[in-house]
């Protein structure tokens, strides 16, 4: 949630360093806590915080596996990369931009 009230973006390296993940596979880890809470946010129809996860080497885009989760998931339909992985994840990010925005506003 910091990150959303500071509208930044993490790596999933600063995310494991955060949650103090021990190695070995600390990325696949943060991966694995990600998809888990993905899960837990669709369900509840709630802002993907996942979203503000993005791969170092993936120019500010979060791993295929975000997009290959949430098309399971029924909420995307589209490439791993591309104009249309671009688009849903921008509406994503600013997506819980508006929930940290509406939550300090009440």
């Amino acid at each position: 949630m910091k990150a959303a009230r500071q509208k930044t973006l993490l790596t999933y390296r600063q995310v494991a360093q955060a949650l103090e993940l021990s190695p070995p596979h600390v990325i696949q880890q943060t991966a694995e806590l990600l998809e888990a809470l993905m899960r837990i946010h669709a369900q509840a129809g709630a802002a993907q915080l996942a979203s503000l996860v993005v791969g170092r080497a993936r120019a500010g885009l979060p791993a295929p596996g975000y997009f290959i989760l949430l098309n399971e998931l029924g909420l995307y339909q589209g490439s791993v990369d591309g104009e249309d992985a671009w688009r849903f994840h921008a509406a994503q990010v600013q997506r819980c931009y508006d929930v940290v925005d509406d939550e300090s506003e009440a």
